[in-house]
């Protein structure tokens, strides 16, 4: 297993900053932090570099000068540093959009696995993303069967015969989607086992698309992913990129709502499931989703494997409202430790402390003692006092001789004691004092923890809340996007039954021009007068895909001219053939033959073809598909 490369003055620091912001680097770079005050990191940097060898590039870097320089030279928001792990991707868009390269924190050791786990998430998701996973590995692989043991936390565990079991990475397989909607407990798979990191790529069992939709007929309500979505128009994924592409099909205003003036984006959310009614099959997939009912079967979604589940599920779609009870409980805040906790539980008194050469004595400079309790104290006793010596006589003096003075007497025994009482009694005032320091100190680094701690509770809440806020929003879309078409569903699931074909025809246009036209308005803006084709009713029975609702929609628009405003409808002029020169449609009585869409993006799409009378009235002729120029 490669090690990982340590980051710990500025001169590494500034490499490490220049090649993730160069332009050579060709796998994603994993940079973990080691927080101040500790030696090792809390993040398993160990556990990534084994999962991901091969994949990225490991780093480990102290917090300290090194990763102040690495700071300064990387773009605002794109730092690590302080127990934080982060990987960078291959390229430079994590540069400006942050999601690219999220940030991952572990503050102590039980945040430690999950930072890990999802650090090796964003690596092996980078690394197929760049294409890495398509590299003939340096080492060989064997092909290899079995069956799915569990699936848990984004792994597929596979007995692949005793006593050896491996792994399906839910980031290697298929970019986005759970391995819960890849592979099923008791499936069997096959894939190319790499015995250096225990993993089996399955890749080439993926299904393609053609074969994997080849089940969906037209008018089949089927479950889409939405993959991005802006004011007139999203994308839908039918099915995702495997080995070979998806299907990625796009919907326009008029095929979600029947409100012109909706934004599709207070509608619909990126990665939310939505049902589709299928309008027309490949190469060239199109659906609607604005006649879908809540009630209607839905055809399940194919699996990505053989034998595997839907890749997408009925239980993906919106869930009513999160009730209080079903959300997890809310982490208790931390109570803060009261100063005989913050300092830890002292003696009532305090026991005598012994000199340890530990701690530096400033009024000296040198080291000096720490406070450290002596396991038997003993009282400090002066010696008993010496024996008073007698005195001799006076030594006899020489008559010629000057006397000499006498030498100063030495100091006694209990001058010395004193001393030494007095520089034990400093020393003990000095450690004692220390000792309160001591005690501030741990105090203030319990206060800190506690700080801490309550950030830790209020870090959950805001995400507790975050999350069912979302939860909220998807729905709120949902509802909004269903009651939009409310009306419309009433009128098929509600509404009257007509014998004559014509009369009933003419009520949905109706209906769709009291839904579309505000009361207010409906007096300066009546509903025009039009005809029916004697074509018209018959293709109308026969058409396939598209709802009668529907048509009378477009005819709405068409006669009260809005269709000329809207981009989607494609209003043109129906011509005799497919050529650009062939010349356009007319009658003898002067009518012109023009041509709209009720659905785009596909050669099947259906159209309504009509006559503009000479007196300025519409004549319905007919609806049918895109290749058909029939008037």
């Amino acid at each position: 297993m490669p090690r990982p490369q340590l980051i710990d003055d500025d001169r590494s620091a500034a490499a490490l900053a220049d090649l993730l912001n160069g332009g050579a680097r060709r796998r994603p770079v994993v940079v973990v932090t080691i927080p101040a005050g500790r030696t090792e990191p809390w993040i398993d940097i160990d556990k990534i570099a084994d999962e991901t060898s091969g994949l990225a590039d490991v780093y480990l870097m102290p917090t300290g000068a090194a990763t102040w320089e690495f700071s300064r030279r990387m773009a605002d928001g794109t730092q690590v540093y302080g127990a934080a792990g982060r990987v960078y991707p291959v390229g430079h868009e994590w540069a400006h959009d942050l999601s690219k390269s999220p940030l991952r924190f572990a503050f102590d050791a039980h945040d430690a696995a999950q930072a890990t786990r999802q650090l090796i998430s964003d690596t092996l998701r980078m690394a197929a993303a760049a294409g890495l996973l398509q590299v003939r590995p340096a080492h060989e692989l064997r092909r290899v069967g079995g069956v799915v043991k569990m699936v848990v936390a984004g792994r597929a565990l596979v007995d692949i015969g005793h006593p050896l079991v491996a792994t399906i990475a839910e980031e290697l397989t298929v970019e986005d989607v759970p391995i819960e909607r890849i592979v099923e407990v008791g499936q069997r798979v096959e894939g190319w086992y790499d015995p250096e990191t225990a993993r089996i790529a399955v890749g080439d069992g993926l299904r393609a698309a053609p074969d994997a939709l080849a089940g969906y007929a037209v008018g089949d309500v089927v479950l889409t992913r939405v993959a991005t979505v802006r004011d007139g128009k999203a994308e839908l994924v039918l099915y995702p990129k495997t080995t070979s592409p998806g299907v990625v099909v796009a919907v326009l205003r008029a095929d979600v709502t029947a409100n012109p003036l909706d934004d599709l984006r207070t509608l619909m959310t990126v990665g939310e499931v939505i049902p589709a009614r299928v309008t027309a099959t490949g190469p060239r997939w199109a659906v609607v989703l604005n006649d879908v009912e809540d009630d209607e079967p839905i055809t399940p979604a194919p699996s990505l494997l053989p034998g595997g589940p839907p890749w997408l599920a009925k239980d993906d779609l919106d869930s009513p409202d999160i009730r209080e009870d079903q959300l997890p409980p809310p982490v208790a805040l931390p109570m803060p430790r009261t100063t005989a906790d913050s300092a830890g539980a002292e003696p009532a008194a305090s026991a005598p402390v012994r000199p340890s050469p530990a701690i530096f004595d400033r009024s000296r400079g040198r080291q000096a003692s720490s406070p450290v309790p002596d396991p038997a104290p003993r009282a400090v006793q002066a010696p008993a006092s010496p024996p008073r010596p007698v005195p001799a006589p006076p030594p006899r003096m020489a008559p010629a001789s000057p006397p000499r003075p006498a030498p100063a007497p030495p100091p006694q025994p209990a001058a010395i004691t004193r001393g030494l009482l007095l520089k034990i009694d400093g020393l003990t005032a000095e450690v004692n004092g220390l000792k309160r320091a001591h005690d501030d100190l741990r105090t203030q680094l319990r206060a800190g923890v506690d700080e801490r701690d309550q950030l830790h509770y209020l870090l959950d809440q805001a995400e507790r809340r975050a999350n069912k806020a979302e939860h909220d929003l998807k729905a709120a879309r949902s509802r909004l996007r269903k009651a939009g078409n409310a009306k419309a569903r009433q009128v098929r699931t509600d509404g009257p039954v007509f014998a004559d074909r014509e009369r009933g025809f003419r009520y949905l246009v109706e209906t769709q021009w009291a839904i579309r036209t505000a009361p207010h308005e409906q007096a300066d803006r009546p509903l025009p007068e039009y005809h029916l084709g004697p074509k018209f009713l018959d293709s109308l029975d026969k058409l396939e895909g598209v709802r009668a609702e529907k048509v009378a929609d477009v005819v709405f628009e068409v006669v009260t001219g809005l269709a000329s405003q809207l981009p989607s409808r494609e209003l043109h002029r129906l011509r005799t053939g497919t050529g650009g020169d062939d010349r356009p449609r007319t009658r003898s009585d002067g009518s012109a033959a023009w041509r709209a869409s009720l659905q785009v993006n596909t050669p099947s799409a259906r159209r309504l073809h009509y006559w503009t009378l000479p007196n300025g009235e519409i004549e319905l002729a007919r609806v049918t598909t895109h290749d058909d120029y029939d008037a």
